[in-house]
């Protein structure tokens, strides 16, 4: 697999770890995987609106505000990729610029200084920095790579390899395949680092993975001018 390839499984591992410490450290909820958050708003919503009439035994999350601080946080991020996008258009640059992975970054750096503060603000924070990266994978137009969640992922390599047995899928399957394994194994590590260390360590390393992203792209963009 080629430079960006390789990016993009380090950012897919880099998802699997702050969706694991998230969700073991700040009440089930996921900071990437918004389809999930989403879920959880509406069994909350569902309890709400109907409360007393369930005669089963359910576990749901707290509360709602957790879901939600992810959801908002996460389109904020979206939302701040527009300024670096369009400068880069106006440079007529088509490939998503490296400060995308920097902001990113430092959004997981700033849940570290705020480790302490009310899990809806680290959620937000985190998710944010999602929202960034999804972005960034969303610029580099990899099939099936999306970085933050993976059933385009299983899609794009179950058709894959359905469809044309050739050197090019057999590339196309290493690659979905690592992508899958990244986000595996970095979220077995987060959940591992979610139950033993303090969220501002499991949050560092993640910062420092994105930061070292960040370098790589910017030295591979300086050395094209």
């Amino acid at each position: 697999m080629h430079g960006t390839a390789w990016l993009m499984v380090l950012l897919t591992a880099v998802a699997g770890w702050v969706d694991a410490v998230a969700y073991v450290r700040d009440g089930e909820v996921f900071v990437a995987n918004q389809t999930g958050n989403a879920v959880f708003l509406a069994v909350q919503i569902a309890e709400r609106a109907a409360p007393g009439v369930s005669h089963i035994r359910v576990t749901v999350g707290d509360d709602a505000f957790g879901p939600l601080a992810s959801l908002i946080g996460f389109c904020l991020g979206v939302a701040a990729s527009v300024l670096p996008l369009r400068r880069a258009r106006r440079r007529g640059d088509t490939t998503p610029p490296w400060h995308l992975l920097a902001i990113e970054a430092l959004m997981l750096a700033a849940v570290v200084l705020l480790a302490g503060t009310p899990r809806e603000i680290r959620l937000a924070l985190a998710a944010a920095a999602m929202g960034l990266q999804s972005v960034y994978a969303a610029g580099v137009a990899m099939r099936g790579v999306t970085t933050t969640t993976l059933t385009g992922t299983l899609v794009a390599l179950i058709s894959t390899l359905a469809d044309d047995p050739g050197r090019r899928a057999r590339q196309a399957m290493l690659l979905l395949s690592g992508v899958w394994i990244a986000y595996t194994v970095g979220a077995w590590g987060g959940a591992a680092a979610g139950l033993t260390w303090s969220i501002g360590t499991a949050h560092g390393l993640a910062a420092l993975a994105a930061g070292a992203a960040a370098f790589a792209v910017w030295r591979e963009a300086a050395a094209k001018t």
